[in-house]
């Protein structure tokens, strides 16, 4: 019994092996790369630009077959929400709409009214067919008021030249990997005229860093008061993904409180003081 100890704990080890080795040959390929810092020759992932002016004269295809420039299809002087799919993707674009979705459907800031949002195809072989079946699926997620506010997404299609510009401008790289492409997901946040303002990576969006990013690129043309107080206090933290702390912006708002604080405990103290003088020469009067 002894002696065969070691065999049977060999034919486990062999068999997990076995089992590992099986399991990455017969994988289902998926194409979509969900982590591009892994793809060592940079030629996919997110290359931020921001600042970088997109060309939104650039003319795009909707499900309804027309076609226009991009601006076009935005909401005018709003911020642009972009995302950035292929139609025909097995998973990841899925999971970045749905994502995009849930989000649509928390967040307070409202399509039409704030923002707009285009969903553009990155396959040029692609037909406005292949989008509106995208589309039909996804707009059935909203509920609620984005629900009535449609109009306000738009499914794009474009021609090689047109599509390749404007990845390009958005710093999104992909390439083609047999039928599919190798991407990353990310939403773009545009100003009104073009201008990339945020990038949110991954497949998940906060509603709150969401709103202050908007509330940002629209140059105060949203939001409350209370949203331009909170971008002077907080800016967006690349590393971590989100709206974080500032220090400066809080020391110039609590040195702000601070003054304010002594001055109305200066005008406490002077009329008290005033009240005082007063009490004693109405005593003093009343005692000659």
């Amino acid at each position: 019994m002894l002696k065969t100890k070691p065999i049977f704990a060999f034919a486990r080890s062999f068999g997990r092996v076995a089992l590992f080795v099986a399991a990455v040959a017969f994988a289902p390929k998926v194409s979509a790369v969900e982590r591009p810092e892994q793809v060592l020759d940079k030629e996919v992932g997110i290359f931020t630009e921001l600042g970088r002016q997109v060309d939104l004269s650039r003319t795009f295809t909707s499900v309804s077959g027309e076609t226009r420039a991009l601006k076009d299809f935005a909401i005018p002087g709003k911020p642009i929400v972009i995302a950035p799919v292929y139609y025909k993707c097995p998973r990841l674009c899925g999971l970045l709409l749905d994502g995009v979705y849930n989000l649509l459907n928390e967040l307070e800031l409202q399509l039409s009214d704030d923002f707009s949002l285009l969903v553009v195809g990155f396959d040029p072989t692609e037909t406005p067919q292949d989008a509106q079946k995208v589309m039909n699926k996804f707009n059935a997620k909203l509920i609620g008021l984005p629900a009535s506010r449609t109009a306000a997404i738009q499914y794009l299609v474009g021609g090689q030249e047109q599509v390749r510009g404007l990845m390009g401008e958005l710093g999104f790289k992909y390439m083609r990997d047999g039928e599919d492409f190798a991407h990353s997901a990310a939403l773009m946040i545009l100003t009104p005229t073009g201008e990339i303002s945020q990038y949110f990576t991954g497949i998940m969006f906060s509603p709150w860093d969401t709103r202050l990013a908007l509330v940002e690129a629209s140059k105060g043309e949203i939001g409350t008061a209370i949203d331009h107080l909170l971008l002077y206090c907080f800016r967006f933290d690349p590393l971590q993904g989100k709206y974080t702390w500032a220090v400066v912006g809080l020391l110039r708002v609590g040195g702000a409180l601070t003054l304010i604080g002594l001055a109305l405990v200066y005008i406490y103290c002077a009329r008290r003081r005033r009240a005082g003088a007063a009490g004693l020469r109405a005593v003093d009067g009343a005692n000659p």
